[in-house]
């Protein structure tokens, strides 16, 4: 049975080989630990706390490895209690020989999943949300979504949470004050104004959840399509673009006849490129499923890249492109990359040229060579301002779907309260829905919570955090 006073003990670094690896050990018999297995010549880390100390470790008389050991006393640790970090060289035969021994010699038994920052949070070292922020600083999959893990970790909900929580307090002391000194001869708060209060609060939930459901659908990437006439220079823009020959490119028609997607970090952002296979009439079964494959990906996407072959005659328009053309000025961005500008047709360096694409709204067109790069950069800049530009591309608000939760609850609670005073019910009944919306508030921070709540949120952490 596992218990919460075990001291426990995992790799914290990433497993298998490297440079170093680090174990962690915190509990009870860190101090026997240290003193144990961490033998110097002069003074030890336990008497130089939260100072790097060189060290054998040893089991006994028996060599494990030289390295460095650190040693930090609760509560002003990691997770509040004794803690130590003892660094080896990183060999996974040396960190099981470690971690065997400790078991072994002292009973210190592997953490679980997320363990050591589920008694930070339990012994008072963070709240909930700062807790969670550590799984998501730790899996951010671009500079985007680390932004947002660092402001939940440094504070910015937790200090929302309080605004709220304050607001709701004074609005629940001014209610039970109306019903406890209801005959005193006392001025309390009009209704009107309580009401004003309470959809200012509503006002707030909105703006919180906007911010993060437009937040989320940043971190969870955007879909750039890639679409034009075959040969048009499509695989060689997305090779240009990614800096490594990820599509074939080829002279013949139809060599991307199936679509290719690539995820890459573009600016701060996470993006998937999609490379559609050339949109062309054509009788090859094979090329035509991969060409329906590439319109349903162009559907998906949230930004557009119609690619222009400038050294033929004119543009090739099928119904295709032309379904896109007539979208994108109601529900998406595209632009437009008129390509081989080294190879320019004539006919291409005029205005006309582009009419048969000009629908209403504003006509974008950016030229480029992915032969010789020339204004690839443009474009590869022209992409990271339109992200910037998608609601929430600046605002890295990220909430978990708990939060969500929570902040809904509390939304509900607060429309119920106006309704009751509406319908002119008692403050004590009214006073039950702001007890609710403080108890959600709470739940979002932690300080109440349950067993099988902080088992889900911590069971998808690493092991050694």
């Amino acid at each position: 049975m596992i218990q919460e006073r075990d001291t426990i003990a995992a790799l914290s670094t990433a497993p298998g080989r490297g440079a170093i690896a680090v174990v962690r050990i915190s509990g009870l018999a860190t101090a026997e630990a240290v003193r144990r297995f961490c033998i110097t010549k002069g003074p030890s880390a336990i008497e130089r706390p939260r100072v790097m100390t060189r060290v054998d470790v040893r089991s006994d008389d028996v060599f494990i490895d030289d390295g460095l050991a650190v040693y930090f006393p609760g509560p002003h640790s990691y997770t509040g209690e004794d803690c130590a970090e003892i660094f080896l060289h990183g060999s996974p035969l040396i960190v099981r020989r470690l971690l065997t021994e400790l078991s072994e010699k002292l009973g210190i038994r592997p953490a679980l999943a997320g363990e050591f920052t589920r008694r930070a949070f339990q012994n008072g070292r963070m709240d909930l949300t700062t807790a969670e922020s550590v799984r998501r600083i730790i899996d951010a999959r671009s500079q985007y979504e680390l932004q947002g893990a660092q402001r939940l970790y440094s504070g910015e909900l937790k200090r929302s949470i309080a605004r709220f929580r304050s607001a709701l307090m004074n609005l629940k002391a001014e209610t039970e004050a109306e019903v406890d000194f209801s005959d005193e001869d006392l001025t309390f708060e009009s209704k009107d104004a309580r009401r004003r209060r309470v959809h200012d609060l509503l006002q707030q939930i909105d703006d919180i959840l906007a911010r993060s459901g437009a937040a989320q659908r940043v971190s969870e990437g955007f879909r750039i399509a890639l679409i034009g006439a075959t040969n048009a220079g499509k695989s060689s823009l997305l090779n240009r673009l990614l800096g490594w020959d990820r599509s074939i490119v080829s002279d013949v028609h139809g060599t991307t006849r199936d679509y290719v997607s690539e995820d890459v970090e573009l600016g701060e952002f996470r993006v998937r490129f999609i490379d559609t296979a050339g949109l062309r009439l054509t009788e090859d079964s094979i090329e035509r499923e991969g060409i329906r494959r590439s319109i349903e990906e162009m559907k998906r996407s949230q930004l557009i890249l119609h690619l222009i072959d400038g050294s033929r005659e004119s543009i090739e328009i099928n119904e295709a492109l032309e379904y896109e053309l007539s979208q994108s000025s109601e529900s998406k961005k595209i632009i437009h990359v008129l390509n081989k500008v080294d190879i320019l047709h004539e006919r291409a360096q005029s205005d006309t040229y582009f009419d048969g694409i000009r629908r209403n709204g504003t006509f974008e067109l950016i030229r480029i060579s992915c032969k010789t790069g020339e204004g690839v950069d443009v474009l590869h800049r022209r992409i990271v301002s339109h992200l910037e530009e998608e609601p929430g591309g600046l605002d890295p608000f990220l909430l978990e779907e708990r939060h969500r939760h929570h902040f809904q609850a509390m939304r509900e609670a607060l429309q119920r309260l106006l309704s009751l005073w509406s319908d002119g019910a008692p403050d004590e009944i009214c006073a039950l829905e702001i007890d609710t919306a403080l108890q959600n508030a709470a739940d979002i921070t932690g300080e109440i919570t349950t067993e099988d709540i902080l088992g889900r949120i911590f069971s998808v952490f690493c092991v050694g955090k």
